[in-house]
């Protein structure tokens, strides 16, 4: 029973997906004398932890009942509604077992790593905001079978299918904020919002890198409202005039450093990090990623593979740049996964 509880403790969890950042995803299962009596998940940032929610939900006194927990909860809520026992599946990333102490020197038994891979996997994203201050960055292209993200002329549409489609949208939902370049939107005019049916959406903050503010007056990604919000990376050599126009139309600018006309994505995870983005999902283009890949910033890589053969030696690659000479020094990835949605192979790998 304890990984049947746990498991929809995370499923809980997951019902916070877009609406929680940068707090991490939390689920609870209250059980009193064998039954289910209460069941709570965090909603969003700055509202009740999940343990106060599921309290709250309660159908009869918690007094002397256990409760599953994907992290680590408060000890002193924890003690004060007098719980017998807590299950945890993993140690909060800032605590790391601090109130596990504590409830055990209150007497509450406590066991902790109870399916711990799918716990921390659920909050990655929270595990490196919270231990280092930067976003999770992860990139996700969709690419023809002999590699190709775009035909020669630069057409991409559509590589996907719907189902694929489907799928980066769910992760657009569950980021802070997500990234394309100028080129991006020159080519394709991407809203970068989320559309899911039947889910409360949650648009991730659009973040184009163009250093000097050369995007189109009426590009989509310009478009701002209190649904989506935009920031253009740009470089500190911007010029006034270009800023300002940027700027009435309420995007945000931030001016990092221009070095050899490039901005150094450290400088930029670190930016958005202070900013209070935990996550950035690089959606492209290719030279976006290369730079992405070059200073080390990426954490995860989804690449989905569809069954179709574009050719051409000119026809775009998903990761550009000057790229490696020798195949020892390829990225590797690792703890590689693989799952067929529609047509399409999505590989799933960190580094």
């Amino acid at each position: 029973m304890q990984l049947l509880y746990m498991n929809r403790a995370i499923e809980l969890a997951k019902m916070g997906i877009g609406f929680v950042n940068p707090d991490p995803l939390v689920g609870v299962i209250v059980v009193k004398n064998g039954k289910i009596i209460a069941e709570g998940y965090h909603k969003g940032y700055g509202r009740f932890a999940a343990e106060v929610e599921a309290f709250n939900n309660a159908i009869e006194e918690v007094n002397g009942a256990d409760i599953y927990i994907n992290l680590e909860p408060d000890a002193e809520v924890i003690i004060a509604k007098g719980i017998r026992k807590v299950y945890i599946g993993m140690l909060h990333p800032k605590g790391k077992g601090r109130n596990v102490e504590i409830m055990r020197g209150a007497g509450i038994e406590v066991e902790v790593d109870i399916l711990r891979e799918e716990c921390e996997e659920l909050n990655e994203i929270s595990i490196q905001y919270l231990s280092e201050g930067k976003p999770f960055v992860f990139t996700k292209w969709a690419m023809t079978l002999d590699g190709k993200l775009a035909s020669k002329t630069g057409d991409s549409k559509w590589i996907s299918g719907e189902e694929s489609l489907r799928f980066v949208h769910h992760l657009r939902q569950r980021v802070a904020a997500i990234m394309v370049g100028e080129n991006t939107v020159r080519l394709d005019d991407p809203l970068l919002t989320t559309r899911l049916e039947g889910v409360n959406i949650s648009n991730p903050i659009r973040v184009i890198l163009s250093r000097y503010g050369d995007i189109a007056m009426e590009a989509k990604v310009l478009k701002v409202d209190k649904y989506t919000k935009t920031i253009v990376i740009a470089s500190n050599n911007i010029s006034w005039e270009r800023e300002k126009l940027l700027r009435e139309r309420g995007v945000e600018v931030l001016k990092l450093k221009e070095t050899n006309r490039r901005i150094d994505f450290n400088d930029i995870v670190q930016a958005l990090g202070t900013r209070g983005i935990d996550s950035l999902y690089i959606e492209g283009g290719s030279e976006v990623l290369a730079s992405a890949f070059e200073a080390g910033v990426v954490n995860k890589v989804y690449a989905a593979i569809a069954p179709k053969i574009i050719g051409g030696k000119n026809a775009v690659t998903p990761v550009g740049g000057s790229g490696i000479e020798k195949m020892r020094d390829a990225i590797v990835l690792k703890r590689v996964t693989h799952e067929i949605v529609g047509s399409e192979v999505i590989f799933k790998g960190y580094l």
